[in-house]
Parts: C-alpha cells; sequence; structure tokens
C-alpha cells in the first residue's frame, strides 16, 4: 500500500466515480480500476460495491477513507514544511462556494490569491444542495474550504468565520398590495404565496425552523438554487419571498419589508473542518478571505 494508491482509491470513494476520478486525477479510467485493484489485492478486502449507477465503498473501504485521509494530509503537511523553505506554494485547493452571492466578493478574493499564488490549483464546487450540502462535504473531506451561509453554532464540527452579513426581509414585487408596508410581522406573511430557496440552503432552513416554532404553516410554490433567479421569479410575481437586504434593494422591481418580530441574516462565511489538517495553501486562502471582512 503506497500513497498513490491512497490518493486514487480517496478520489474514487469522494467522486463516487472510477470515470470522475480518472479526470480529476488526469488519468486513464483503466489505470485508476488497476489501482483500486491492486490495493484491494494488497488488503485482502473489497473497497467497493460497483453498481451501474454510483460506486459506494464498502464496509472495509469505509473504515479505511479516514485512515487514507489522515495519510493523504500528512505527506501534503510535508510537501508544504519543504516548501516553505523556499517561499514558495503549491498543490490544489477544493473549494465549496453558493453561487451567485454578491455580498462577499468570492471571485475577487479568488483573482488576489491566484495572483499571488500563480502554482495553487483550485477546484471550484458549486452548492449544489446549499450549506448543509456543503457541510457534508467539508465532514467527507471532498472539499477543504467553503463559502456557506452558517454560524459556528450550526455546525460544531467546523471552523465557522464569518465574512459578511445581511438581514432577512420580506420582498415582494413593486405593485404588490404590501408595496407600501415598510414593516411586518412574521404572522402576517404565513397567508401568502411563496418563492423559496430548496431544502438545504440556510435561509430556508432558518425560516423553516422559525415558522414551526410560532406554529406557523406557509405555502412554497416555487423552490430554487438560484440567487438570481430567486429575485427574478418574486420580482416577475410569481409570489413573494424572504431576501437579504442587498439583494432587493439592488432591485428596483422589488420592495424590501423589514421583519418587525424576528431578527434573521444571510450569512456568508468561510468554513473548514476541525478534524482535518489544512494545506498550507487551503489555509493561506482562508486567511486572506478573513483578511478582507469588514471591521465589528
Amino acid at each position: 500500500m503506497d500513497n498513490r494508491q491512497l490518493e486514487v482509491f480517496a478520489a474514487v470513494a469522494r467522486e463516487g466515480s472510477f470515470t470522475r476520478a480518472a479526470t480529476h486525477l488526469h488519468l486513464v479510467q483503466s489505470a485508476v480500476s488497476a489501482t483500486v485493484a491492486a490495493l484491494e489485492s494488497d488488503l485482502g478486502e473489497r473497497l467497493f460495491d460497483r453498481t451501474t449507477r454510483r460506486v459506494v465503498p464498502t464496509a472495509a473501504g469505509q473504515a479505511l477513507l479516514p485512515h487514507a485521509t489522515l495519510i493523504l494530509d500528512a505527506f501534503r503537511a510535508a510537501r508544504d514544511a519543504v516548501e516553505a523553505v523556499s517561499g514558495g506554494l503549491s498543490g490544489a485547493i477544493r473549494i465549496g462556494y453558493m453561487t451567485n452571492v454578491t455580498l462577499f466578493d468570492i471571485p475577487e478574493l479568488l483573482g488576489r490569491f491566484s495572483h499571488d499564488h500563480p502554482d495553487v490549483t483550485m477546484h471550484l464546487a458549486p452548492a449544489a444542495t446549499g450549506t448543509a450540502g456543503l457541510a457534508e462535504q467539508l465532514r467527507r473531506g471532498d472539499i477543504d474550504l467553503a463559502f456557506l451561509s452558517a454560524t459556528p453554532d450550526d455546525y460544531p464540527g467546523l471552523q465557522i468565520d464569518e465574512l459578511a452579513s445581511s438581514p432577512l426581509g420580506l420582498a415582494v414585487p413593486a405593485g404588490h398590495p404590501l408595496a407600501g408596508r415598510s414593516r411586518i410581522l412574521l404572522a402576517d406573511t404565513a397567508s401568502l404565496r411563496f418563492v423559496d430557496y430548496r431544502e438545504g440552503f440556510a435561509s430556508r432552513t432558518l425560516l423553516d425552523i422559525e415558522f414551526r416554532r410560532r406554529g406557523l404553516r406557509r405555502d412554497v410554490q416555487l423552490e430554487t438554487s438560484d440567487t438570481n433567479d430567486f429575485a427574478a421569479l418574486v420580482a416577475n410575481g410569481l409570489g413573494v419571498g424572504f431576501l437579504p437586504q442587498y439583494l432587493a434593494e439592488a432591485d428596483e422591481r422589488l420592495h424590501w419589508i423589514t421583519l418587525q418580530d424576528v431578527d434573521l441574516s444571510m450569512r456568508v462565511s468561510v468554513g473548514t473542518s476541525r478534524d482535518r489538517l489544512l494545506s498550507a495553501a487551503a489555509s493561506r486562502l482562508t486567511a486572506l478571505a478573513l483578511s478582507g471582512r469588514p471591521s465589528p
């Protein structure tokens, strides 16, 4: 068993596919399959169950994965230590992020980092299942860091640092009957027809919890995973929605109403796993993100 075998094994476990693992590792699929087969032969155990749709770790594979991750992290830390002697920085960072969220300028941050560290490769993974999905990817080690909407209390196993926030309020189309209001009680919104994010997205989770806590029900007619689509759907009269103030006030088609009896915010935070050692590159990117957040 060697480092390369463990790297290939971890990539297959992370991607759930020999084909995607081969693409990620820049190998042909036959090489990935042969490497996994050799590792299985060395260990005397089958590491994956292969189906037509997905490759899933067996019990033996699940037992090996955290140890493989620790070993690979240790190899990476050793390389980082040697590179630090000459001041160099290389390697790759796997980054999860929320799409079309401009509250914190993630592309600008990545551009500055790439300018300073051109030998670091960045792999971006959009948040298809929202903050909950990004948090799970961090826990599994599928990504190194994530830009997500969370507080430290939301995910105790993760290191969460807030970068920016904006209050959540009720956004309605400019011609809506409520467009003359400046403040509203949460209970007074329950009878409205809503557009919202899909379950798993942070603001949807916050609001669902708050409505349930008050014994209220609401009708979510349309769901989306895209912030720009969300605002456009509300602006075109397909429902009202709870949007951050910065986003609603930037669209003249929308009127934003303060929630009078609850204080909720959309946040952009940077998150990493407390159980994994960050590479020097990922640690440097995290520090750069924190250096650009507003002073308290």
